[in-house]
């Protein structure tokens, strides 16, 4: 069975809660419909856990631990972003606590639209997308596709649509670098967070 990280498509599943002070997801592989990880979010302390019912979630730290089902050690990717009071910068590390890359929000945009930035700093492309069908690309710097990331999939049961905040993506088979892969896997969770969680 390939890990995780060796897919090329992933459904994305928000666990639904009404009072909830962190956020989860199973991961799932889209054709069986099989659990094959999850990401969850890690909030310590009693106040902080009061903070996340306030206005001022928006401006507070994340981070989101990714598992892989069929790993034993554990956690296989980690997306942070520190305390912010404007734009969003979350960085995305592997395995072993290396830095393998970051979105940077961009400011002033209409819908979501994220800076994608290799360990360097460099800008490798874009994550954009619309409001209103939640639809969204990732490109390169040359405009080409590398993902994509919907709610609507044709290939998959409506039974696991319970949720407004569920998310197919599909990695272009001209992926092939391993940090761009974590990153993208990293795409349909960090905007949620960003731009849904944390914005809405």
């Amino acid at each position: 069975m390939p890990g995780l990280l060796d897919r090329d498509k992933l459904f994305v599943r928000e666990h639904v809660g009404m009072f909830k002070a962190r956020n989860a997801y199973d991961l799932l592989d889209p054709a069986s419909q099989a659990v094959v990880g999850r990401a969850e979010e890690k909030v310590y302390g009693f106040f902080r856990k009061l903070m996340k019912f306030t206005s001022w979630k928006t401006m507070m730290s994340f981070t989101i631990y990714f598992h892989d089902a069929s790993a034993a050690d554990g956690v296989v990717l980690t997306v942070h972003r520190p305390f912010t009071w404007f734009r969003s910068v979350v960085t995305v590390t592997d395995a072993a606590g290396k830095v393998i890359g970051r979105f940077r929000q961009k400011l002033m945009a209409i819908g979501p639209k994220m800076w994608i930035l290799d360990a360097a700093g460099n800008e490798i492309g874009m994550l954009k997308g619309d409001w209103i069908g939640w639809n969204l690309q990732v490109v390169d710097k040359a405009e080409r596709p590398l993902a994509t990331i919907t709610k609507k999939w044709a290939g998959v049961g409506k039974e696991l649509f319970t949720s407004a905040d569920n998310y197919m993506i599909d990695l272009s088979d001209e992926v092939t670098d391993p940090d761009m892969r974590r990153l993208l896997f990293a795409a349909p969770i960090t905007a949620d967070m960003v731009y849904k969680e944390y914005k809405g």
